[in-house]
């Protein structure tokens, strides 16, 4: 799984006082490091890009740039005002190694700490 397929392929709910709340504000953290871009920033575009529009195959014909250089068009077409470092520079197209959300409650945001493989 890539990380742009974690982010954008999920929508994290939780029970507040008996009425179920989306969380959808927070932050984003892949392999210690924080990202600028902000969570919701990154679930709206990823969120917008099917999970079936992306090979994500890698083999002999094809390497993880082109599945970058394919994840990039898909953003582009989905918002030609993005440029390939909002993909780049957010690991959209990393592999995931492991991930996990810590959630606030009372602030109603969320930490999503993702391990990548380098």
């Amino acid at each position: 799984m890539i990380v742009a397929h974690l982010i954008g392929g999920n929508e994290v709910k939780v029970k507040i006082k008996g009425k179920l709340e989306t969380i959808n504000e927070g932050v984003v953290i892949i392999n210690g490091e924080q990202l600028e871009t902000r969570y919701e920033d990154l679930a709206n575009v990823c969120g917008n890009i099917s999970l079936g529009d992306l090979d994500t195959s890698v083999g002999i014909r094809r390497d993880a740039e082109d599945v970058q250089r394919d994840y990039i068009e898909l953003v582009q077409d989905f918002d030609d005002e993005i440029g390939e470092d909002f993909v780049i520079d957010n690991h959209l197209t990393a592999e995931v190694c492991y991930s996990e959300y810590e959630i606030d409650i009372e602030t109603k945001t969320l930490t999503l700490k993702i391990d990548i493989y380098n």
